[in-house]
């Protein structure tokens, strides 16, 4: 059986259960939380771009394990962007109908570069925004996820706009941005300043990697970066709690490379960030990215506390969407072929674990 007739055996099984045409998402398992689970379709990227999964197989594959809240990056999967036609347009609403998922989140690139003769100005980037907001008011979507970059004059001249089409605009926090430093704190007081919950925040969970990961230490041996006898010695080295000046002289004396030496750093500072600092900002925070890399047979993020993460949102009341953003495609798909959906399915394992889902 190929992926494909899998996929429409799920979506067969996803439209029986579904719920009644204009409740979209209302099935879901009894929680002992609030907070609802979805999916970034950028999760199924290289299945899309190779061909083995359209559109409407992501959003099958999305709906059969519950995560109904849906992301979509519409430049990367919709024809025509940013001038869609009707006819495609309906075909979007159906497949929402169809398998009870709920556009949730546009994802919006503010390409301040678009120009080669200057940056976008203020009123430029603020019409960007605005384009992107009508769409995505079109396609049903609540949020309207903006890049780190997004200037902050032409997030607060937006302001306005978003009120208008009611829509929330959540800036995104990614590392490696100090979840405690003077930008988010900006964010905030723009927030504050203009007491709208029509622009927030949108958390994203690799702010907290707290080791390396191990699919990205076989990638630089892959790559040549790393010999197999260094990264032994580096990791083993880390366990014992070896001071890193230490086994850098040790890495020095067997002809270690800057890579090597990068790779020793990388394990001894992954670069996570403390979850416990996530709790002031969750009133602010509409939207959250369940990024992960690498989701372990049993059912673990290998590199991302979860558990303590989670826990976390709970207890401050998180009622939005944790939506999974898989990006270890990226560092696998030299040697191996990419199953998404495998990777998805164990993260909401875990999520549902985690959650106290029934």
């Amino acid at each position: 059986m190929t992926r494909r007739d899998i996929l429409k055996s799920v979506a067969s099984a996803a439209a029986i259960s579904s719920a009644a045409p204009g409740s979209w998402g209302a099935r879901g398992a009894a929680s002992s939380a609030k907070i609802k689970r979805g999916v970034s379709l950028y999760s199924y990227q290289e299945e899309f771009y190779i061909r083995s999964m359209t559109l409407e197989d992501c959003l099958a594959e999305a709906a059969s394990i519950g995560a109904y809240g849906v992301e979509m990056l519409p430049e990367q999967m919709m024809p025509g962007f940013p001038n869609p036609s009707e006819q495609w347009i309906g075909h979007w609403f159906s497949l929402h109908e169809k398998y009870g998922t709920i556009p949730v989140t546009y994802t919006q690139f503010q390409d301040t570069f678009l120009t080669p003769s200057h940056d976008l100005t203020l009123d430029e980037g603020v019409r960007m925004l605005e384009r992107d907001l009508k769409l995505a008011k079109r396609l049903g979507f609540k949020n309207l996820r903006l890049l780190i970059g997004t200037p902050l004059d032409v997030i607060e001249k937006t302001i306005p706009l978003a009120e208008k089409y009611d829509l929330r605009m959540n800036v995104e926090i990614h590392a490696p941005c100090p979840i405690d430093g003077q930008l988010v704190h900006k964010w905030v007081e723009m927030i504050e300043k203009h007491k709208t919950t029509h622009f927030g925040l949108n958390p994203d969970m690799g702010l907290f990697v707290e080791r390396e990961e191990r699919i990205d230490r076989d990638r630089r041996i892959r790559d040549g970066q790393l010999r197999p006898s260094i990264a032994q010695l580096v990791e083993r080295s880390h366990e014992q709690q070896a001071p890193q000046e230490k086994v850098a002289v040790e890495v020095k004396t067997m002809g270690g490379s800057p890579g090597e030496l990068n790779y020793l750093h990388a394990v001894y500072s992954p670069g996570g960030q403390d979850p416990e600092k996530l709790r002031s900002l969750l009133p602010y925070s509409h939207h959250i990215h369940a990024k992960f890399y690498e989701m372990t047979e049993d059912y673990q993020e290998y590199g991302i506390p979860y558990d303590r993460i989670v826990r976390i949102l709970i207890e401050g009341g998180y009622e939005g969407y944790l939506a999974s953003e898989w990006e270890g495609q990226r560092i696998t798909q030299d040697a191996f072929e990419t199953d998404s959906c495998e990777q998805v399915r164990r993260q909401h394992v875990m999520l549902k674990r985690l959650l106290g889902e029934a």
